[in-house]
């Protein structure tokens, strides 16, 4: 589900959570901030989206449960997106990444995590956008 208009960023977000009241705040948070949202509960539909179009910025909860998962999807965008920025959270952090892997190198969020984490992650892209491009 898409909305959120050209907002004072304009820049573009997937945001992938399975934990709708988790879900919810996050995407308010970053209405509130003037993103381009697009948005999934898990699964399929954000690797759609992901295939489809590029994104400024990935936030994925990597604890998915069933076919894929935001390990996969996070793999796919650095691979295949390189200029977008992952950003994965996570319930329990017991995940470890090999340190010569794309993933190694990816910020993770522990789940509750507070928007001011959140914000200083986002913020670097956002830098580098300049005002009326």
């Amino acid at each position: 589900m898409e909305s959120g208009d050209a907002g004072a960023s304009g820049l573009s977000i997937l945001v992938v959570e399975s934990d709708p009241t988790a879900r919810v705040a996050l995407l308010d948070h970053l209405r509130r901030n003037g993103f381009i949202i697009l948005e999934s509960e898990h699964g399929g539909a954000s690797i759609r989206a992901a295939h489809e179009r590029p994104f400024d910025y990935v936030v994925t909860d990597i604890d998915w449960s069933g076919v894929s998962d935001g390990s996969a999807l996070a793999r796919w965008v650095t691979a295949s997106r390189p200029e977008a920025r992952v950003i994965l959270t996570s319930k329990t952090l017991t995940h470890w990444f090999p340190a010569d892997s794309k993933m190694a190198g990816l910020p993770v969020l522990m789940k509750p995590f507070r928007q001011e984490d959140l914000d200083r992650l986002l913020s670097p892209v956002s830098a580098l956008v300049i005002p009326g491009s």
